[in-house]
């Protein structure tokens, strides 16, 4: 028969009464929670109604704390919650978690703002959850912190267990980072989202079946994942709406350009802080090669376009380095394979046994097999895979669906006189239009002149400069727009006046150029830079030997007959 005793909280009884009765006939003996926790994890149906008691005990408590949120808590309400969350959720699983959900969703975001809790939240679409708001309640906004976070714990763990579903618990989390003033709160909830979504798709790939990630027999859930997917991009997208009305606003309305400045210096609003985490969830999630499909990169091309700098930056960063980023990670985790494999133990002080022997042999084999791979590895590194191959080096960019779109709007920026963006994000978003450029092979005329502009001998970050100019460059550019650029770099780097590191950086990159649009050379450039290797030094000199013998050897048909014949000669 089934012991039951007090639950926590009720009076005291003689402590020489007997503790072992049946549910009908209890003795009041004091009782802690996590006693009682453990005695309804046994027999939840005989300790039903102290599971009830504990939950009106909860509600009562919590209607007490909202006369005064930002009062300090007492220490038996966080126990209290964390309690019933953890009961609740695996041992009345259904209608009474749902009940705990929305009283701990109520009680972070305002009791009208919860939706979705029970079996519709399962099957609740992208277009049905709702935006992230402005704005909460004012006890919501003045909760104590201490509450707020066992709130968010307990939360944490019911989905762990799979009573609540992804998507509701997503966009409460949303709100909650884009509306509270928290650090460590936003960094928890923003772990959690990383997390949840990786052990959802985890367990797909694994093979395993897994109701409480939401995954179906070892195949990936597609339809959750479109459906985050697409919820990420109505945050993007209506917070770059949101910026570009605001924007236009100001414009109207103010007289000087104060007020839209303000826009860009100072904080994030909470949709443009909501479209920075959805930004760099969905650039983790593909670095861990969860999301690698159309639709991540979709989300974050829309981000590279957000009037917010800090959310376009965000994007436009994880365009141009996310393949080294992950290249390195790859190279880490090898590295800590091959480490793992050299440690071999010989025995060398025990008895020696015909196991232990077969044991210290499959580890050098193993060893070895790793050390041919690792070498096999190296050889094809060195090789060279050709200017085909060098093209497909960065994915992500080949998947940008509107190239051209994105690239036109992007250099609209760069140009306008009023933009406000610092020179360091005019600079990230310049690499990003002419990587994307040089990889699509588009024809962006305006492009060259604005680099003309970059490229005088004092500028900052001209170096830079130099090699955006390289790597916009392609088959398909007009020579005459080509020949602009190279006029520019002759007049400000390959000169006398300038000093032989100038000229050294001045001839390479017009050799790289030169080599990117071969039908440049039908002019007479490669006359200037020819004759500066015998006014510089042997830097100079090194760097002015392309002129006459690479473009005879590789672009003969272009050269000169003249220079051609002398080469020969």
């Amino acid at each position: 028969m089934a012991t039951k005793v007090a639950s926590a909280g009720g009076p005291l009884s003689n402590p020489s009464s007997s503790s072992t009765v049946t549910p009908s006939n209890s003795t009041n003996l004091p009782l802690k929670l996590s006693q009682l926790q453990n005695l309804i994890k046994r027999d939840p149906p005989a300790y039903k109604e102290d599971y009830d008691t504990q939950f009106r005990r909860l509600t009562s408590l919590i209607d007490i704390l909202l006369l005064s949120p930002n009062a300090d808590p007492s220490p038996k309400l966080v126990e209290l919650i964390q309690f019933i969350a953890a009961v609740s959720s695996s041992s009345f699983k259904g209608k009474e978690s749902d009940e705990v959900a929305r009283v701990l969703m109520g009680l972070l975001v305002g009791p009208g703002n919860v939706t979705g809790i029970g079996d519709a939240g399962n099957h609740i679409s992208a277009s049905a959850l709702p935006l992230v708001n402005d704005s909460l309640p004012l006890p919501a906004l003045q909760l104590h912190r201490d509450i707020r976070k066992a709130c968010v714990s307990a939360l944490i763990l019911m989905r762990n267990k799979g009573a609540i579903p992804p998507l509701i618990l997503l966009q409460l989390f949303f709100q909650l980072m884009s509306v509270v003033p928290d650090k460590n709160l936003r960094e928890s909830l923003y772990h959690h989202i990383v997390n949840d979504i990786r052990n959802i798709n985890k367990a797909s790939k694994a093979g395993k079946h897994s109701p409480k990630h939401g995954n179906n027999g070892g195949k990936r859930d597609e339809k959750l994942n479109r459906t985050i997917l697409s919820f990420f991009h109505r945050i993007v997208s209506a917070s770059a709406n949101e910026s570009v009305h605001n924007n236009n606003y100001n414009n109207d309305t103010s007289s000087n350009n104060s007020t839209s400045a303000a826009s860009f210096t100072g904080e994030d609003s909470p949709t443009d802080f909501a479209a920075k985490r959805a930004t760099q969830i969905t650039c983790d999630l593909y670095r861990h090669q969860v999301w690698t499909d159309e639709r991540s990169i979709h989300i974050l091309a829309t981000a590279a376009t957000h009037p917010s700098p800090s959310v376009m930056s965000r994007a436009l960063r994880f365009f141009l380095n996310i393949e080294e980023t992950m290249a390195f990670d790859k190279k880490s985790s090898e590295e800590d394979q091959w480490h793992g494999v050299q440690k071999v133990d010989l025995h060398l002080h025990s008895k020696k046994t015909k196991s232990r022997q077969r044991m210290v042999e499959k580890q050098l084999k193993n060893r070895q097999r790793k050390q041919n791979e690792r070498e096999g590895k190296t050889i094809a590194e060195r090789e060279d895979k050709g200017v085909e191959a060098s093209r497909k080096l960065f994915p992500a960019i080949e998947l940008l669906n509107d190239a051209q779109g994105t690239c036109e709007l992007l250099l609209k920026r760069i140009k306008s006189s009023g933009s406000k963006y610092k020179f360091e994000t005019k600079m990230l978003m310049l690499n990003f239009v002419t990587r994307v450029v040089g990889n699509h092979e588009l024809l962006l005329l305006p492009l060259y002149p604005l680099l003309q502009r970059y490229m005088g001998g004092h500028q900052r970050d001209v170096t830079a400069i130099l090699a955006y100019a390289v790597q916009s460059c392609h088959e398909y550019v007009p020579p005459q727009e080509i020949y602009g650029v190279l006029k520019t770099i002759a007049h400000n780097f390959i000169t006398e006046r300038c000093s032989e590191e100038q000229m050294a950086v001045g001839i390479n990159a017009a050799r790289a150029i030169c080599a990117r649009v071969p039908s440049v050379l039908a002019g007479d450039d490669e006359e200037d830079a020819g004759g500066k290797g015998e006014n510089g030094g042997s830097t100079v000199a090194i760097s002015a030997s392309w002129d006459v013998e690479a473009f005879v050897r590789d672009l003969a048909g272009y050269a000169k007959h003249r220079d051609r014949s002398v080469s020969i000669a």
